[in-house]
């Protein structure tokens, strides 16, 4: 029997007949029941009537649709079954169809009621589902944003940690201070505009608690995060044991000089890559970096004696990743020591626009006839007309005994 008075009612107009889908709804064909359930031209009634569907299936279609009343949404979040809990919660979050009225205070009251119970349930992944759609909610009941950010399960404060306007700094840090649960500390860190004071609190907690030290790396990623200055020297003081780091701190925009010359002075292909590839290295920067490439390349050569011939050697990987940079000074101190050529002898080569010289540089130094080309491009500024590109089975261009004559003459002039 349909509840008397339970929900405002209503008549499909344009929709299903109201005799018909009350037959439909009583009646025993479960698919039938379900279809109905999903349909947006149903009154609110027998959408309530269908949330206390003996069929999962039936119930979990009301919880979706966002016809259904306010009333039936409260019903189901109290369900039996989790999915049907969390799909209420994960409706909540999504963008209500124009065509409904504004809800009414009373509605707005059970749709308050209806996050608080779904806030608290038993099930994370019914909390995880409310949180999702609370993210970013700037109307959100502040306890319940509050506790869910507070949540012992990390998929469940996430989202609100990451996302919510309505945590301030305070929240943060009493949330950092108040006890470690795995995750908490990324999920700050990647917070759109997080403040120095939280930055400076998390970088210490990170560094502090074991197995958290991811937390800086996703700190140093996120470019709209403010890291004071003294932060910033405590992160690049001990980025060279935290190789996750290296890679997004080499990419911060707002390093000053001073740090970029020290950042461009850590021993790591990351850097050494990142840092070939900005357009604002200042002299001093460019020169660390050209010293770090020369010590890494000079260690991983070294390396290479000691790996199986069937090994790709870390070497040609490293020089492959700072041509990529395209920085003429990296690669000069990278292709001096692959090559065995003077620094200063490589360099004139690099900068002599002469496509036969920078193709016998390159083979001098172990790159194939493809990476060959892409120094002369990328590096030594030679058009891709003018390049020499492999032969079609994939060699060199030129003889041997004639790239040796071409760097004969630069030797010579050495």
């Amino acid at each position: 029997m349909f509840p008397a008075q339970t929900v405002e009612s209503g008549r499909a107009g344009d929709g299903m007949q109201y005799e018909e889908a009350k037959r439909v709804a009583s009646g025993a064909d479960v698919e039938a029941r379900r279809a109905l359930a999903a349909r947006d031209d149903v009154a609110p009634e027998i959408l309530f009537f269908l949330c206390r569907d003996t069929d999962a299936g039936v119930r979990l279609r009301v919880a979706a649709n966002h016809h259904a009343p306010r009333e039936a949404d409260l019903e189901l979040a109290r369900d039996a079954e989790d999915a049907v809990r969390a799909r209420v919660g994960q409706k909540l979050g999504e963008v209500r169809p124009v065509e409904l009225p504004t809800l009414s205070a009373k509605k707005q009251a059970l749709t308050i009621e209806t996050i608080e119970a779904l806030a608290i349930d038993n099930s994370g992944r019914v909390r995880e589902a409310i949180a999702r759609a609370l993210k970013q909610s700037i109307d959100a009941p502040p306890h319940v944003v509050q506790a869910l950010a507070r949540d012992i399960e990390i998929k469940v404060a996430a989202p609100i940690l990451q996302n919510s306007p309505m945590l301030g700094d305070s929240d943060l840090l009493d949330i950092m201070s108040s006890g470690p649960i795995k995750g908490v500390l990324n999920a700050i860190a990647k917070r759109r505009n997080v403040g120095q004071g939280v930055t400076e609190l998390l970088v210490n907690r990170a560094i502090a608690t074991p197995g958290e030290e991811s937390a800086v790396a996703d700190l140093l990623a996120n470019e709209t995060a403010r890291i004071g200055s003294g932060t910033m020297d405590k992160i690049i003081d001990i980025a060279p044991k935290h190789g996750d780091w290296h890679g997004p701190l080499a990419a911060r925009k707002d390093l000053t000089a001073d740090k970029m010359r020290r950042v461009a002075s850590i021993p790591s292909d990351a850097i050494a890559q990142t840092m070939s590839a900005r357009s604002d290295l200042d002299d001093a920067a460019m020169a660390a970096l050209s010293h770090m490439v020369a010590k890494r390349m000079a260690e991983l050569t070294k390396k290479r004696e000691e790996e199986a011939p069937t090994v790709k050697p870390a070497a040609e990987q490293f020089l492959v990743s700072v041509m990529r940079g395209g920085k003429v000074g990296p690669v000069g101190a990278a292709i001096s020591l692959r090559a065995g050529i003077p620094t200063e002898v490589t360099m004139r080569i690099l900068t002599s626009k002469n496509p036969k010289a920078l193709t016998a540089l390159a083979w001098k130094a172990g790159l194939s006839a493809a990476q060959a080309k892409f120094l002369q491009t990328h590096v030594g500024g030679i058009s891709q007309q003018s390049a020499l590109g492999p032969t079609m089975s994939g060699g060199y261009p030129i003889a041997h005994a004639d790239m040796e004559w071409q760097l004969g003459l630069y030797l010579g002039n050495g």
